[in-house]
Parts: C-alpha cells; sequence; structure tokens
C-alpha cells in the first residue's frame, strides 16, 4: 500500500484534540503536552527541550526513555546533539528535520547521542520541530522517535509534526513567560520582605507588578490614592522625569516634604531559559528631615555609636554582613560585633524584630 503523503482527516481531528488538552499554565505543562503527543500521534517516544543560552538543548523532558539514556544525555551527549542549535551548520528554512539534514547515518550510529542514549530506549529514528521566540531565535524543540522496525519518517508524519510544531510553539511561549512572572514574583517578594520601607516594583517597560504596603501607606501620606493608578503617576510624572533629568538612581522628590526616592534596576536570570531580563525597584523612605531624624535620635539615644547607627541603618534596608562590610569598607568581622552590640543595646534578637522595631519607631510619628 502506498503510503499517503497528506494529511488526512483523523489526523486533523486529532491535532484539535491534542491543542485541546494542552494548559500551558500547568508547570508539569510540557511533560503532559508529550504524554498527550504519544497519545493521540503514532510516534514511540519524545522528548522536549529548551534552549540554554549556549545554544544546546537542556531542560528536557521526556518520555519513555529509561533511566540510564536520560542520564547518560545530561552527561555526555549535552554538546554532541546533532540538532542543538549551537550545532546547526547553516540557517535551514524549513521547521522539521531528521538525520540526514546533518550526517549519514554511518556518523549516527558512532555517535554518543545514539549508542549512549537513544539506542537503550529502542530508538533509531528521530525527528524534530525547532521552536521560536517571538524574535524568531531558537526557543526549544519537540521531537519524536521510531525503532529500526520503522522506515523512518514518512513526508505525511513529517507534515503533521510541522502541524504540531506550530500548536506547540504558540503554548510553550505562554507557558515560558507565566513561569518566568511566577518566578520573577518569588524573587521580588523576596526582597519586599526584606525592605520595610515603601517600594514600588515594575518590569522592563516601567509596568507595575507589585506594590508593598508601605508604598501605599506614603501615596496616602502624600494625599493620592492607594492604588496602583495613583503609583503610576507619581512614576512617570515625578520620579522616572527627575531619574532622567538628573542621571542618577538616587534623588529628593519635591512634590513631598521629606520624601526620597531610589531607583535600582535588578538583573534576574530565568531560571527556566536562562535568559537575563531587568526588573526595576523603586524605594521610597522619608528623608533624613523627617522619621529618618526620629530613628536616628532613638539609636542616639540608646547608646548606639556612629558607626554603630550606619550599620544599623544598612541591616534594617535588608544588606547582608558582607555587603554592608563593602559599603562602609571595614571587615567582616567588624560588622558582625557592631551587629551583636546593637542587638544588646536595642534588645533583640534577630533581624527581623530589628526590622519590626525599626518600623514602628517610623510609624510612631
Amino acid at each position: 500500500m502506498t503510503e499517503m503523503n497528506f494529511l488526512t482527516r483523523d489526523d486533523y481531528k486529532n491535532l484539535l484534540v491534542f491543542s485541546e488538552s494542552l494548559n500551558p499554565y500547568d508547570m508539569d505543562f510540557r511533560k503532559e503536552a508529550m504524554n498527550n503527543l504519544l497519545k493521540y500521534f503514532s510516534f514511540e517516544g519524545a522528548a522536549f527541550p529548551l534552549v540554554d543560552d549556549k545554544g544546546y538543548y537542556k531542560h528536557l523532558v521526556y518520555v519513555n526513555f529509561t533511566p540510564v539514556s536520560i542520564e547518560s544525555y545530561e552527561r555526555d551527549c549535552y554538546k554532541k546533539d546533532f540538532f542543538a542549535p549551537a550545532n546547526l551548520k547553516e540557517t535551514y528554512e524549513k521547521s522539521v528535520f531528521t538525520i540526514e539534514d546533518f550526517t549519514s547515518y554511518v556518523e549516527y550510529e558512532a555517535s554518543s547521542l545514539y549508542s549512549q542514549c537513544l539506542h537503550f530506549n529502542g530508538f533509531y529514528y528521530e525527528a524534530l520541530v525547532l521552536l521560536r521566540d517571538e524574535e524568531n531565535k531558537p526557543l526549544g524543540a519537540v521531537a519524536v522517535y521510531h525503532g529500526r522496525q520503522s522506515k523512518g519518517f514518512t513526508i505525511r508524519e513529517q507534515k503533521l509534526l510541522k502541524e504540531i510544531g506550530i500548536i506547540m510553539e504558540k503554548a510553550i511561549r505562554i507557558h515560558l513567560k507565566c513561569l518566568s512572572m511566577q518566578n520573577n514574583l518569588f524573587f521580588l517578594n523576596r526582597i519586599f520582605t526584606r525592605h520595610p520601607i515603601g517600594m514600588i516594583l515594575c518590569d522592563e517597560n516601567f509596568d507595575i507588578q507589585e506594590i508593598n504596603r508601605e508604598a501605599y501607606q506614603i501615596l496616602e501620606a502624600l494625599g493620592m490614592a492607594a492604588g496602583k493608578e495613583d503609583a503610576k503617576l507619581l512614576l512617570t510624572e515625578y520620579i522616572l522625569p527627575a531619574c532622567q533629568e538628573g542621571g542618577s538612581n538616587r534623588l529628593f522628590l519635591r512634590v513631598a516634604t521629606g520624601l526620597e526616592v531610589f531607583l535600582e534596576n535588578m538583573i534576574v536570570k530565568e531560571q527556566i531559559t536562562g535568559r537575563f531580563i531587568t526588573r526595576y525597584a523603586v524605594f521610597l523612605k522619608p528623608s533624613v528631615d523627617s522619621n529618618t531624624v526620629s530613628w536616628t535620635a532613638y539609636l542616639t539615644e540608646k547608646g548606639l555609636t556612629r558607626r554603630e547607627r550606619e550599620v544599623a541603618d544598612y541591616l534594617c534596608q535588608g544588606c547582608e554582613i558582607k555587603e554592608i562590610a563593602e559599603k562602609l569598607s571595614i571587615s567582616l568581622n567588624t560588622v558582625k560585633r557592631h551587629k551583636e552590640s546593637i542587638y544588646i543595646k536595642l534588645s533583640v534578637n534577630r533581624a527581623s524584630q530589628l526590622l519590626v522595631l525599626h518600623q514602628k519607631i517610623q510609624n510612631s510619628q
């Protein structure tokens, strides 16, 4: 019987059902997607790698792979994968690849990719569709496998894989953005807990992602509504123009008496894709002619020396001992001694109690 070189009605039906089964917001999206892929289509194995920042396939999800082959790929075949974008010798117009696009089967059988990885699963033929991001850069791939009993991938199967790639490309973009948001919010929330001062978190376009409680209190003190709209107004009408004009990430806002603003950009590495993205943190706090004077006066009243007051201020900003030592050009042991002395004089036992005390003094004004 002659093999059909076109997609059938059942193929399109399975593509529709497969597409509807995908949930890119699920943390296990890639694993579930590959399980469903083998459920609706007659491939014998599947893998879903992402492209790391070096151009190789990493963070693989496997279906029907043995533990031995998985370990071998991660250990020995990471940079020896014929299909990895870093190993592409030229730019291909096509999106679906097979071994014949890259090498001979003699070289393929002698490779560690086959002998140490695919061989353990009974796989021989591999076909892959490359997935790309919004900038047309390699993002990941969907790979499928047949055993030696097969004659390879037919034209119909390659067309089918191309349609699967179109579906998966859209879904994986959504999935990675979702993971990126979750990872970034986790990272940024940790910063929130370290800084008991007003803080507004923004993405690379200065769109506000989160605002902490202290920032809302400062907005109310300025006579503004404690919401994102007025926070956006404060950011775009006052903070950003002042930063651009002054060319500094620290400024004193004239919009309200005694308000200092610090703008810091943070480079965050996404755990999944390995990409670096920019986030901005806007710190709001009373200036030296306002609540800070009361806090300083309180520390002085408690017998803290000038250096201890400086260390205490940095501790309240969430700085680590090493960071404080670098800022003040003193040794780590000196910072530790100052910290112990501060705790004794203020009758606190840990950093969280110091932060609570600091906030209490500020809120009492």
